[in-house]
């Protein structure tokens, strides 16, 4: 399957989307689960992907209760995915796959990650499963522990995993810029 997930910053612009197009909604955006509430509603005809930021270490932030953003995103048919941020072990998602009616999508962004990534696809309950590399955070992450040099090779062996394993994996395409 091929999945086209566009950011919800690219709702106020002029950009047309393409038909089966993806509603990425980020709740570090959101101050409230009203406004997300709000944006479920509005956007019912969009199939959409969740991203929440757990333990991100960059603003904005969120500290939306997970419980309650479970309920929520369970009551809209409409939510398909949910990412969710900074997994590195497969006990970061196993709570959710429980809770969230969508199919849980582990975020990538560091090396534990990737060490530990046939774990975390052990954990998943649906096939094909779908994970996110952040190839920004997972360099950032490795320079800080002083192997940057490893990136090519780590990102070399994630996605050979995901390969070997039948593993969709979604990764940035390029990206919009404008002066607006």
């Amino acid at each position: 399957m091929k999945y086209f997930i566009v950011s919800q910053n690219l709702l106020n612009s002029d950009v047309k989307f393409p038909e089966g197009a993806i509603l990425r909604i980020n709740l570090a955006w959101h101050k409230d689960l009203d406004s997300i509430a709000a944006m479920l509603f509005d956007y019912i005809d969009y199939g959409i992907f969740l991203d929440i930021p757990i333990s991100r270490k960059k603003p904005p932030n969120h500290n939306h209760d997970l419980d309650k953003i479970a309920k929520l995103a369970n009551s809209f048919k409409n939510v398909k995915y949910v990412a969710i941020s900074n997994v590195e072990k497969s006990e970061d998602i196993s709570h959710h796959c429980q809770t969230f009616k969508a199919k849980i999508v582990p975020k990538i962004e560091s090396n534990e990650g990737i060490i530990n990534l046939e774990n975390i696809l052990d954990t998943l309950n649906y096939e094909p499963s779908i994970i996110m590399l952040d190839h920004e955070d997972l360099f950032s992450n490795l320079v800080s522990l002083k192997k940057e040099s490893h990136y090519l090779r780590l990102v070399d062996a994630l996605v050979s995993t995901c390969k070997k394993r039948n593993v969709e994996l979604l990764r940035v395409k390029g990206i919009v810029f404008t002066n607006d």
